[in-house]
């Protein structure tokens, strides 16, 4: 999950972050790649997606795919990929059982 709130960089020394996260970023993925190489599912969760506006919506995201890496376990059913941006919709139940 992103979120535009949680990607800005700072003002001062902008050079410096812009590397520094470049670096975080790159690394992060190479982490994601072998934790999902090895059968793990990678949920990233910022601290500005538990602002009491936006918790709701992010811990029901979570429990879509939770609940849908679940029924993957007793059913051929493929999990739903993790939303990658919060404006994505989640999806309704009818359209999970398609």
């Amino acid at each position: 999950m992103t979120n535009s709130d949680c990607s800005k960089i700072p003002t001062t020394n902008r050079e410096f972050w812009v590397s520094k996260i470049k670096r975080n970023q790159e690394r992060d993925q190479e982490n994601y790649r072998v934790l999902q190489e090895n059968g793990w599912q990678v949920i990233v969760i910022w601290e500005c997606q538990l602002k009491p506006s936006v918790i709701e919506h992010t811990m029901r995201e979570v429990e879509l795919l939770l609940n849908n890496n679940l029924l993957s376990l007793y059913k051929k059913h493929k999990p739903v990929p993790f939303a990658t941006e919060e404006e994505t919709p989640l999806p309704k139940a009818a359209e999970l059982a398609e």
